[in-house]
């Protein structure tokens, strides 16, 4: 540990608090520390536990789990054993504390957005003190920081039809890999952007995928594993019907004809097994290098940045407002309502005119209430 110090001191001689941070971080991630006292190790089992009772995501307990025991090793090392005991201010600290120190060993320190997620899981850790009542004292909730986001990537439609026109290209498969094999990838990475792109699905929503989500007949796509748990029916337009379908029935079979082993999984691996959301992943990368586009290759998309481009396609299309897409997009039928379905006009656009001479169909007066 002492080199590690050296090297610390040798990169940062003028900041002895970053230093310090530093080298307690490089301790907790690289040499897992344990919280010694006991009853911060209950608050933070207890911790955990109400958030499964809470039902986040298995990623987002991860996330908070690793932040709150850095927060309460933080009180530890700063001769803190009970949240009793801690004051406003030294809680207050932790937020400088992680505005200090470094993101890698030897890296810039971390991003306000990631600061923000520690803010939140030792907010949240105060509820659950406060519903619990495990604790007398409550220390006042942190301050978030300001976040500079930067702008989404967006992907032009040349750009998605780029996407598509290379899943049809042969020339980037090994010489000893057969025609079906090549058939059924090609399948699958049609269903993929269907799903992601056509459908606007989330990367976790999309590779959560079942086999009987997938309703041909009803040209819908059933998402049991949404946001906060939340299902919905997602419609699906003829032509992404067709690639969906075409894989279901083709290219899915034999890719699982390829282990021995049997899933309901709708993605399925070159292995045989379900895939996993690194594979789909990987197979974008594939694409968008395929494609030969090199703006398509600076702008590095993502599976979520699928999503976000139909919606923001749908936008400036001006079939659909920005509630109209948040709605479909969440909580409304899908991202095919605002193609097909009856949403608003786009602003000062008037509505359609009867053509001349045609008279309008006399109303019929309504009975009132009796």
């Amino acid at each position: 540990m002492n080199g590690v110090n050296e090297n610390i001191n040798r990169m940062h001689p003028d900041s002895a608090a970053r230093r310090d941070s530093t080298l307690f971080f490089f301790q907790l991630k690289m040499i897992p520390l344990e919280i010694i006292s006991p009853g911060f190790k209950l608050l933070e089992t207890g911790y955990i536990n109400w958030l499964r009772t809470m039902d986040y995501s298995p990623s987002t307990i991860a996330i908070r789990k690793r932040y709150v025991k850095e927060f309460l090793l933080y009180l530890e090392r700063s001769g803190i054993s009970s949240i009793e005991g801690a004051s406003n201010y030294k809680v207050g600290r932790f937020v400088r504390y992680l505005r200090r120190r470094e993101n890698k060993l030897f890296g810039s320190g971390l991003m306000n957005a990631s600061i923000n997620v520690g803010v939140s899981t030792v907010n949240k850790f105060f509820q659950y003190l406060h519903e619990s009542g495990s604790a007398s004292f409550i220390p006042d909730n942190l301050e978030y920081l300001e976040e500079n986001y930067k702008a989404r990537s967006v992907l032009s439609l040349k750009e998605i039809n780029a996407l598509y026109e290379a899943t049809y290209l042969e020339k980037w498969f090994a010489r000893s890999e057969t025609k079906e094999y090549q058939r059924a990838i090609q399948q699958r990475d049609r269903a993929m952007l269907g799903i992601y792109y056509g459908c606007g699905l989330r990367k976790s929503e999309g590779i959560s995928l079942t086999v009987s989500d997938i309703l041909p007949e009803r040209k819908l796509v059933f998402v049991r594993k949404g946001k906060g748990s939340k299902e919905r029916y997602v419609p699906v337009t003829d032509g992404n019907l067709q690639h969906i379908t075409e894989y279901l029935q083709d290219g899915r079979n034999y890719l699982l004809a390829r282990s021995k082993t049997s899933t309901d999984a709708f993605f399925i691996s070159q292995y045989g097994r379900a895939c996993e959301d690194q594979a789909l992943s990987a197979r974008l990368d594939r694409l968008v290098k395929n494609s030969g586009s090199t703006v398509l290759q600076g702008k590095k998309p993502t599976l979520h940045t699928l999503r976000h481009s139909i919606a923001t396609h749908l936008l400036q299309s001006g079939i659909a407002s920005a509630e109209d897409i948040d709605t479909a997009m969440t909580a409304g039928p899908g991202l095919r309502y605002g193609l097909l379905g009856p949403l608003r006009l786009r602003p000062g656009t008037a509505p359609r005119r009867r053509p001349r001479g045609r008279a309008a169909k006399p109303r019929t007066a309504r009975a009132g209430p009796k």
